[in-house]
């Protein structure tokens, strides 16, 4: 029930491929699953609880992750082509989507940019547009910081400086994983979790890390929609103890139409985890 069921990639246009796998019931209801900042299509929060729940999961790298050729992307709206060419392969006609932390402004756009292809849309612990968010801007401090305010008119620039940071880490992918004691601990304390984990992000920068540089310059920038924007059934889920995105989560929940807040009173960032099956429900 835990295996993958298939590990493959699609042809773009331009000659450029996208890596994907897919878990849990291959005759299932089909849900997408957006990655965060860094990942790849290598996690899955519950394989078991995936299948149990009848879907059939598609993850997959975005491009410039693992075996995703890189593209030139500079926006969250410019996945949607890739995606839609991904579910037309896939023979996928209508779709659950979940976007986990910096997956959420992907699958957001997704959500904005195909509504009648998506069945529901999920958020989970992920950051909003920083025009939206009350305090965005201000919330990132330090390297992010300055390179955010770079990113809207710059966005070139702003690539190049988050490559310069990241590339210490293609070495090491591992080492930029900081697990610590907190809200999460129990969660990544299992050591089937932790290796999942070491596993995504290996796959993730296992040829460049221009990814995770194109994935931030693209959540800095404007969206090119507003949240209000957003039609399909939506429900935001946030850990209290998640360090970050309260301000997210209101934002989400207040500005789509008719988003549903659900708050985990006893989870962190990866809360998804343990309960990946409620998370699957809100979009199937």
């Amino acid at each position: 029930m835990s295996a993958v069921l298939v590990d493959d990639a699609v042809a773009l246009a331009g000659g450029r491929a996208l890596a994907y796998r897919e878990w849990g019931e291959p005759a299932g209801t089909p849900v997408l699953l957006l990655h965060g900042i860094p990942g790849s299509r290598a996690w899955c929060p519950d394989p078991e609880a995936t299948a149990a729940a009848g879907v059939r999961l598609v993850t997959f790298d975005r491009p410039g992750y693992g075996g995703s050729d890189p593209s030139e992307r500079v926006d969250v709206g410019d996945l949607v082509g890739d995606v839609e060419i991904l579910l037309d392969a896939r023979g996928i006609d209508r779709v659950g989507i979940v976007g986990f932390s910096g997956g959420g402004p992907f699958a957001a756009a997704l959500a904005h940019g195909l509504p009648q292809r998506v069945r529901a849309l999920a958020l989970v612990n992920a950051p909003g547009p920083l025009e939206e968010v009350e305090g965005g801007v201000e919330a990132l401090r330090g390297r992010q910081g300055a390179t955010a305010r770079v990113a809207p008119r710059d966005p070139a620039k702003a690539h190049r400086a988050v490559l310069r940071f990241a590339e210490a880490f293609l070495s090491d992918p591992v080492s930029y994983l900081r697990f610590q004691d907190g809200p999460d601990a129990d969660v990544v304390g299992d050591p089937a979790v932790r290796a999942a984990l070491e596993e995504e992000i290996r796959v993730a920068w296992s040829r460049s890390v221009d990814g995770y540089a194109r994935d931030l310059v693209a959540r800095w920038r404007p969206w090119g929609f507003r949240l209000a924007e957003v039609v399909v059934p939506t429900t935001v889920f946030r850990g209290a103890h998640d360090r970050h995105n309260e301000a997210d989560a209101r934002a989400f929940a207040e500005r789509i139409p008719g988003a549903r807040l659900v708050v985990w009173p006893d989870a962190g960032h990866y809360g998804i985890v343990p309960r990946f099956g409620e998370v699957l429900a809100a979009v199937t």
